[in-house]
Formats: C-alpha cells, sequence, structure tokens
C-alpha cells in the first residue's frame, strides 16, 4: 500500500481534485528556449512574474499553455501555491540546465491522455501502454536490467512533461533503479 501511495503521488493522481496544485513543465531552475510550454494540475490561477496567465483547460483542474517569455529571470506560480524559477534565452544562473520538453515536437496533450468520464485520463490502459505507443519496446531492455512489464508505471522514474535531466529522470540512475531494487 505504501509504494502504491508514493505511485499516486508522483503521478499527480487526484490533484486535479484536491486542493494539490503542481507545476509539472517547466522544472524548477532551468533555461527555456523559445516560448514557454506550461503544464499545470490543480485549481488556482497561474500567474507568471505576478501577471496571471491565460491557460486552456480540457477537463477542470488541468490546465496548459503557451507563452512567449522575454529573455531573462522569471517567476511561475499558483497564486498562493508553488513557485518554478526559469531563465528565457542566454546568461542563466550557473548550474541552471535547458528543459526539454516531452513529448518533443509539439506533440498535442492528447497523444497520451483523453477525457474519460469526465475526468483527465491516459489514453490507453496503463501508462507503459501510453508510453510504448511512441517508445520502443524492444529497445527497453538494453537501457533497463528487466523487461517493461515489471515497472508499473514509467513515471515513477521519468518525468513525461519535460525535465533538464538526460533520458527526463526525476533522480540519478542508481537511485531509480533502488525504488524497487534495494
Amino acid at each position: 500500500m505504501k509504494r502504491f501511495r508514493f505511485l499516486l503521488l508522483l503521478v499527480g493522481i487526484g490533484s486535479a481534485q484536491g486542493p494539490e496544485r503542481v507545476i509539472f513543465s517547466p522544472a524548477d531552475q532551468s533555461v527555456v528556449k523559445g516560448d514557454l510550454r506550461v503544464v499545470a494540475s490543480g485549481q488556482g490561477e497561474l500567474l507568471l512574474d505576478g501577471k496571471a496567465v491565460e491557460t486552456q483547460s480540457p477537463v477542470a483542474g488541468v490546465q496548459h499553455a503557451s507563452v512567449k517569455v522575454s529573455p531573462g529571470a522569471h517567476e511561475l506560480t499558483f497564486d498562493g501555491g508553488p513557485a518554478v524559477k526559469f531563465h528565457a534565452g542566454d546568461g542563466a544562473p550557473a548550474g541552471w540546465k535547458e528543459f526539454r520538453v516531452h513529448p518533443p515536437g509539439g506533440a498535442a496533450c492528447e497523444t497520451c491522455h483523453a477525457i474519460k468520464n469526465g475526468a483527465w485520463a491516459f489514453t490507453k490502459a496503463s501508462l507503459v501502454g501510453v508510453c510504448f505507443a511512441c517508445h520502443n519496446r524492444e529497445a527497453f531492455p538494453k537501457t533497463h536490467t528487466h523487461e517493461p512489464g515489471i515497472v508499473p508505471d514509467c513515471q515513477m522514474c521519468h518525468s513525461p512533461h519535460g525535465s533538464t535531466a538526460a533520458a527526463h529522470l526525476k533522480m540519478p540512475k542508481e537511485t531509480a533503479c533502488k525504488q524497487c531494487h534495494n
């Protein structure tokens, strides 16, 4: 049960209905090249440098937007909630890395998500199924030490909306593997 609760928190299931608010894109302390792609879950107004962001909401509690930002330092926040600091263009603080959007190529939300019974859901029965709609299932064991069916959810280790890390890992590979392997 503990692992299941961890998985729910990690994925953000229920956060669209509850008080938790999460900004999935961009990552905190990242560098954005081009337009800012905002992906967030939760109720409340998103603010960019203190000004309201006009978002689209395919279903209650899910927000996304594409915003042109000027070069320099910025802060994206839920009014009274979590904040993400990012830098647009050149001259970012030392150690900040470029945020790479996933899925690439401007794929629409509907590539992975759909509205089912009035709620935001995945297009396939499992998230692993969603990921393998684009990713190569046969290549999986070459970078992982097991078959894909063993992992209950790709989001345990990877950020599906993008990140600053290689392979969109949420943590170093050694730490990710230790979630299941002691």
